[in-house]
């Protein structure tokens, strides 16, 4: 007489129970534990929009400071001295700029990086994974980042400035934050080293690799962004 054993498909169903809210708790403390339990039931939508949701808030308190920022961009300054504007409207200007777009950029960095990441796993190292996989990792790692950007705004408030950072950017600080060093000084941030760990134990799961090739990926795919985004800073600086 044959049997069902139901005990595999029940114990991935339990595991599979609130995965996705669990994880914006456990990638701080257990990040392997619970990319074990994504391996075979990856996340997308939870954890996206938890991540604007902290964007979101970090971007409301911080507009003002932001905006403060930018207003002694030389640029700006031109504009605001040509007919038809006026300082007023150009801080309102910059204020929706801000919260709108700085809110909707954040969707791109998880989906390049994780798309950097299927290309150099996949394609380069000749391991298997899928994007959609790939991208539940990268959206947890964004999301502890998030946090972490969230946690400057009190101390911008205490200070009354942009200028606060948990980099050695800090030591640059005078130079401003469109300055090269700042830029490039700020992707060395706690959060950033963070993320680039956690999400490297992540793909270490899911591709089944050692832990230190699983770091490799992650920082060809999100240390990669970084890269680019401090060339282009630097080019930038270099036509002003």
């Amino acid at each position: 007489m044959e049997t069902n054993d139901i005990s595999q498909p029940l114990e991935t169903e339990k595991k599979s129970e609130g995965l996705s809210f669990r994880g914006l708790t456990e990638i701080f403390y257990q990040p392997s534990v619970f990319f074990k339990d994504l391996k075979d039931n990856p996340k997308i939508l939870i954890p996206y929009i938890a991540m604007l949701i902290v964007m979101f808030v970090f971007f409301y308190l911080a507009v003002d400071y932001i905006v403060n920022e930018q207003m002694t961009m030389p640029e700006i300054q031109e504009t605001i001295e040509k007919p038809g504007m006026t300082e007023e409207t150009m801080r309102t200007i910059l204020h929706w700029q801000i919260m709108i777009g700085g809110v909707l950029f954040m969707i791109l960095p998880a989906l390049i990086a994780a798309g950097l990441a299927l290309f150099f796993g996949n394609f380069v190292f000749g391991l298997k994974s899928t994007y959609k996989m790939i991208l539940s990792v990268m959206l947890y790692g964004e999301f502890l980042y998030a946090v972490g950007a969230l946690l400057h705004a009190p101390l911008m408030i205490m200070k009354e400035s942009m200028m606060v950072t948990f980099s050695p950017a800090v030591l640059v600080a005078d130079q401003g934050m469109q300055s090269f060093w700042f830029t490039a000084l700020s992707k060395i941030s706690v959060f950033h080293i963070w993320e680039i760990i956690v999400v490297g134990i992540g793909l270490s799961i899911i591709y089944n690799i050692p832990r230190n090739k699983g770091y490799l990926l992650s920082v060809l795919s999100i240390g990669m962004l970084a890269i680019i985004h401090v060339i282009i800073s630097g080019i930038a600086l270099m036509f002003k």
